[in-house]
This record gives C-alpha cells, structure tokens and sequence, in this order.
C-alpha cells in the first residue's frame, strides 16, 4: 500500500472519529453543554480533542496555529505532567458553543488530507513526549478523540439520554443510519 492511500485511509477515519464525537455533541442537552457536575464540563472535553487534532496535525510546538476563537486553557484537562497542563492556574473563563465547535471540526475537515500527507509517516512525531513514529501519531490522535467521545456518551446515558450512532463512516450502509 502507498502513501497516499495510507494518507487517505487516515483522513477518513480522523473524520469518522469527529463525526461521531460532532452526532455524540448534537445531543447533548443545554443544561449539560457547561455544567459543573465534572472537572470539565462536556464541551471543554470535545474542544480538548478537536484542538489537540489541531495542534498533532503540525510539525512540532513551534508550528502550532490554535483556532480563532480559542479560549486560553480550555484545551488542557489539567492532567498531572507538564505537557498536560502547560497552563497550570490558568481559570478557563467561558465556554464555546456547539456551534464554534462544529465550526473547528468543519476547519479541520478541509484541509485534513493535505495536512497528513505534509509529513512522512516514518518520521519522528515532532513533540518529545511522543518518541513514536508520525503515523503512530495519527493513531493515537483517532484513537484520543474516540476515547473522549466514548467519555461524553457515557456521561450522557447515566442522565438517561440514548440514541449515540457508534458508528459514523463515509461508506456506511443506508440501513446503518438513524
């Protein structure tokens, strides 16, 4: 298999894990968008994922562009190592709407492709703290906003709210959807 199959075969499941956490963030009711029933309220989680698709997609730290509207802190969950929490005592103070969020996502999903075919694959992923390949990378990036997304519906079905598409694929059946 080649690279740019490879590549394309990546794009598509970056957009199949946004679209499930996109399905799993249309259904969750106003009052639990910013509750502080958690440590991070459920949309702080989702824009810790997109952002951090945002921030692995670059060469290295120094590459990073971050979204246009974004909120200081509200990317770090406030985890225990340094690079979890490089902001630690920053007060996230407000919250992005469902619709900032959908927007980050749709950003993302224009230019998804061109942004992994820029590195190869076998190189080192550019952050230290990840010592793994670039393609490595992209896994744990897919895998990162799957796990979260897993997080919101959970939180989402203890409040009694059912319904989540598990499973969100460009070449899914008809009969698939609902």
């Amino acid at each position: 298999m080649n690279n740019k199959k490879i590549a394309e075969i990546l794009a598509s499941q970056y957009k199949a894990s946004l679209g499930m956490l996109r399905k799993t963030l249309e259904k969750v009711p106003e009052d639990q968008w910013n509750t502080d029933e958690y440590n991070n309220p459920n949309w702080q989680i989702a824009y810790h994922c997109i952002a951090a698709i945002q921030y692995y997609l670059g060469a290295n730290d120094a590459s990073f562009v971050p979204f246009e509207k974004a909120i200081r802190g509200a990317e770090s969950l406030g985890g225990s190592q340094e690079w979890e929490n490089p902001d630690a005592g920053v007060v996230v103070e407000g919250f992005h709407t469902k619709e900032e969020l959908f927007s980050f996502i749709d950003e993302l999903n224009e230019n998804l492709l061109q942004r992994i075919e820029a590195l190869p694959f076998e190189a080192d992923s550019g952050y230290e703290w990840y010592p793994v390949s670039r393609f490595e990378l992209h896994l744990n990036c897919i895998r990162h906003t799957q796990h979260h997304t897993a997080e919101i519906i959970e939180r989402l079905k203890i409040k009694g709210i059912s319904g989540f598409r598990w499973w969100v694929n460009e070449h899914e059946p008809e009969e698939w959807e609902g």
